[in-house]
C-alpha cells in the first residue's frame, strides 16, 4: 500500500497520520484473504469474485500463484499492491488474522479493507471491534461485497 502511516495511526489520530498520503496501489486489485479449506470457502471465492468482476475490480489470492515460489513475500506483495482487500475472519485462521495485521501494518484505512465472517464466527479481541459484516449464504455475501465494494470506490476514488 505503501503510505507512511498505519490504519492505528488513521484510527487514534496520531501525529503520524497524513490524510493527503492517498498510498500507492495497483487500481482495480482486490486481494482476498480467507482460509483455503472446504467447498463452502471454494463457493465464498466464487461469490467474491462474481461480485468483483461486475464492479471491473479483478481478484487475486494467495494460492493461485502457480510454481514453488515463497508464498508469505507473494502475499505481502499483494496486501502492499492491492486498491483494496476483502478479509473473511471464518474458522478463526491464524494466517488471516496474521494478513490482516499487516494489511493494517503498512497503512490500508478502514475503507479499502472489507471484512467479513459466516454468521456465528467468534472474532477474537483484537478484532471484535472493527466493522465486520457477517453472512448467512454464498448469495447473502454477493449483497454485502457488492454494495461494500460500491461505497468503498466511491469513497477513496474522489
Amino acid at each position: 500500500m505503501g503510505r507512511k502511516h498505519s490504519f492505528m495511526d488513521r484510527e487514534f489520530r496520531t501525529p503520524a497520520f497524513d490524510a493527503d498520503d492517498g498510498g500507492d496501489f495497483e487500481k482495480n486489485l482486490v486481494f482476498v484473504i480467507m482460509p483455503f479449506r472446504g467447498i463452502e470457502m471454494t463457493e465464498v471465492y466464487a461469490a467474491v469474485q462474481d461480485e468483483c468482476r461486475k464492479l471491473r475490480l479483478n481478484t487475486r489470492r494467495a494460492d493461485e500463484y502457480a510454481g514453488s515460489g515463497f508464498v508469505i513475500r507473494e502475499v505481502v506483495e499483494l496486501i502492499e499492491r492491492a486498491e483494496f482487500i476483502v478479509c473473511d475472519l471464518t474458522d478463526e485462521r491464524p494466517n488471516v488474522y496474521y494478513e490482516l495485521g499487516y494489511a493494517h501494518g503498512v497503512g490500508n484505512e478502514n475503507m479499502d479493507i472489507l471484512l467479513v465472517a459466516k454468521a456465528g464466527t467468534e472474532l477474537h479481541f483484537d478484532i471484535a471491534p472493527l466493522r465486520v459484516q457477517f453472512y448467512t449464504s454464498a448469495e447473502h455475501l454477493r449483497t454485502i461485497v457488492s454494495s461494500s465494494l460500491k461505497a468503498m470506490i466511491r469513497a477513496t476514488r474522489q
